[in-house]
C-alpha cells in the first residue's frame, strides 16, 4: 500500500468518529417556485436475482426508501418523482431518468457495495456504516440530480461534482450522527473503488471526477463544514493543508447556492416535522468509540471494479 493510500485509508477512522456541526452560511432565499410536497414514491421491486433478497429484505425491513420519500417530500416539486430498488439484469449503477421521474438504483451495485463493507472495518468504519452510508450517499447524489431538474438549478462547471455537493452537504446539515455514518461509508466506497483497477483514460473522459478526487472532496466538505471537529484530518496529513485551507470557503460557497437555488422550495414545516420525528437517529451521539487507527499493511481485497457509468 502506498502513503497517500494509508493516508487515505486512515482518514475514515476519523471521519467515524468526528462529528460535523450543523452551522451553515446563511443567504436571503429567493421566492419559493410553485409545487407541492409529499411527492416522492418509494418502491421496492423484487429482485430478478435470488442472490440479491437479502439486500431487498435488509433496506425493506430498515425503510430506508420511506425515510428518503419523507426527506424528498419537504421540497416542493412540479410532479411526482419515483425511487426505486430494481433488478438491472447484470447492470451495477443507480440514476436518475428525467423522462421517467425517477430514481433507480439497482440491486447489482447494491451487491457490490456490500461485497466491499466489510474491508471498511480496517479502517475504522462498521460493515453497517460502509453498506448502509454508502447507499445513503449514492441516493442523495442521485436525488440532487433529480432536484437541479426539477426546480432548474443553473450549475457551473460539471453536475456530477454539484451532486456531490449536495450529497456532502445535507448531510452535514442532517444531524451529526447521520452524516457521520453517511460520509464514512461513502469515503469508504471512494477509498475503495479507487484501488478496484487502474485509472485508463476512459476514467480522466468520463464525467464523474476519479474515485480517489471525490473521496478528497467527501474530507473537504466535512473539515471545511466545522474545522475545530476535523482538525486531525489535517493535522495527521490525511486532507492537505493547502486544500484544507479553501475548505471551510468551499463548504460556505456550497451552502450560498443551496441557500439561494434550493432553499426556498422546502416546506419548513414539513422539514421540522420531519426532524423532529427522526432526531433521535440522526442527531444523536456515536453509540460506540471507533477502534484504534489501523497498522500499515496491505490494502484489502478489492471487489469488481465499477464500470463508468451515470451514477
Amino acid at each position: 500500500m502506498t502513503r497517500a493510500a494509508l493516508r487515505l485509508g486512515a482518514a475514515l477512522l476519523l471521519l467515524a468518529v468526528a462529528a460535523p456541526s450543523a452551522a451553515g452560511p446563511s443567504s436571503a432565499p429567493v421566492p419559493a417556485p410553485q409545487g407541492r410536497t409529499g411527492l416522492v414514491r418509494p418502491s421496492y421491486e423484487p429482485p430478478k436475482n435470488p442472490a440479491h433478497q437479502a439486500l431487498y429484505d435488509h433496506f425493506r425491513q430498515k425503510k430506508l426508501l420511506e425515510t428518503f420519500a419523507e426527506v424528498l417530500g419537504s421540497i416542493r416539486l412540479p410532479r411526482e418523482m419515483g425511487l426505486r430498488f430494481a433488478g438491472c439484469d447484470g447492470e451495477s449503477n443507480a440514476w436518475f431518468d428525467a423522462d421517467e421521474n425517477r430514481i433507480t438504483f439497482c440491486y447489482e451495485f447494491l451487491a457490490e457495495i456490500d461485497q466491499a463493507a466489510e474491508g471498511g472495518a480496517k479502517y475504522g468504519v462498521s460493515r453497517e456504516d460502509a453498506l448502509d452510508g454508502a447507499v445513503v450517499f449514492v441516493l442523495l447524489h442521485e436525488s440532487g440530480h433529480a432536484i437541479f431538474h426539477y426546480l432548474k438549478v443553473p450549475i457551473l462547471g460539471r453536475e456530477e461534482d454539484a451532486a456531490d455537493h449536495f450529497a456532502g452537504y445535507f448531510l452535514l446539515r442532517a444531524g451529526k450522527t447521520v452524516a457521520r455514518r453517511a460520509l464514512s461509508g461513502a469515503a469508504w466506497m471512494y477509498k475503495h473503488d479507487s484501488g478496484a483497477r487502474k485509472v485508463d483514460e476512459s476514467d480522466f473522459a468520463d464525467v464523474h471526477g476519479l474515485d480517489a478526487q471525490r473521496l478528497y472532496n467527501v474530507l473537504c466538505m466535512a473539515y471545511g463544514s466545522d474545522p475545530d471537529s476535523y482538525r486531525g484530518l489535517v493535522d495527521k496529513g490525511f486532507l492537505p493543508k493547502d486544500r484544507a485551507e479553501g475548505c471551510a470557503d468551499e463548504y460556505a460557497q456550497v451552502g450560498y447556492a443551496v441557500n439561494k437555488l434550493i432553499s426556498a422550495s422546502l416546506d419548513p414545516d414539513a422539514v421540522a416535522q420531519t426532524k423532529a420525528r427522526h432526531k433521535a437517529k440522526w442527531e444523536g451521539p456515536p453509540t460506540s468509540a471507533a477502534p484504534a487507527p489501523p497498522a500499515p499493511g496491505p490494502a484489502p481485497a478489492a471487489a469488481p471494479a465499477p464500470a463508468a457509468g451515470k451514477r
